[in-house]
């Protein structure tokens, strides 16, 4: 199984309101980890430029060495996967372009679902998400 790890993840791991959440996100991490879970680098992207602009850039520096820290698969942007994003965005209108790179990267990847609860991913029938 591989599971690609979208942004809203790690938003809701690092800025969790409450106990339950973090305990539920601290779980899945775990399991994301020893499956090998995919971070595509524009979640790195997202997930610093997020950080940095409400809560500060040491901690946006902080946050994204953790996840680079972890045993995770980091995956740049290639050609395969621009053109393909291109694709789905001309396909699902209206779709943001970091989600597109996300759904482009997991299906090259042939990824089983993202982690997410980003509803931009409910259009895209070639992939399937989760939540925690």
């Amino acid at each position: 199984m591989t599971l690609t790890i979208d942004t809203r993840f790690f938003l809701t791991h690092f800025l969790a309101d409450s106990e339950e959440l973090r305990r539920r996100t601290k779980e899945r991490l775990i399991q994301l980890k020893k499956v090998g879970g995919i971070v595509p680098t524009i979640v790195l992207h997202e997930v610093y430029n997020f950080v940095c602009q409400h809560v500060g850039k040491d901690v946006a520096e902080m946050r994204v060495k953790s996840i680079l820290g972890e045993e995770f698969r980091i995956i740049e942007l290639n050609t395969s996967i621009a053109i393909n994003s291109a694709r789905l965005k001309c396909k699902y209108r209206g779709l943001p372009t970091a989600d597109a790179i996300i759904a482009a990267t997991s299906i090259e990847l042939k990824s089983t679902r993202i982690i997410s609860d980003d509803p931009h991913f409910e259009q895209i029938k070639e992939v399937k998400t989760e939540w925690i």
